[in-house]
């Protein structure tokens, strides 16, 4: 089974009780450090305990959530992937910097400019 699948088959093993426990610790210490450090007079992280197990469990399965959201929408295919990076190299470019601006006019308007008194031209509004 491939990693992408180990990870989003509805059978993966990862999804099964115990499943932390098959994970070498440096794995387990990768994984952990991916997430917010302790605060202050908290314990640190414990690779030997699951983090799902923790008050990270609602954060984790959010995250999970939103990544299997993703997949589910075709986001990170190979397709998706080189569209994504296309389309950062265009913005790059200035490809679209003049449909942003008429987006911006169409939505918010043309911005006129006064002083800080509120007047326009240095003139105090009566």
């Amino acid at each position: 089974m491939s990693e992408k699948r180990l990870l989003t088959a509805e059978r993966s093993n990862l999804r099964r009780e115990g499943a932390w426990d098959t994970l070498s610790f440096e794995t387990r210490e990768k994984l952990y450090a991916l997430l917010p450090a302790p605060r202050q007079g908290e314990p640190p992280h414990d690779p030997d305990v699951n983090p799902l197990k923790t008050a990270y469990r609602p954060y984790i399965e959010e995250e999970l959530r939103i990544w299997q959201d993703d997949l589910k929408d075709g986001k990170e295919t190979k397709k998706w992937r080189e569209e994504a990076m296309l389309a950062g190299v265009e913005r790059r470019e200035g490809k679209y910097d003049e449909w942003r601006e008429n987006e911006r006019e169409r939505n918010f308007g043309g911005v006129e400019v006064e002083n800080a008194l509120g007047g326009e031209d240095g003139e105090d509004e009566a």
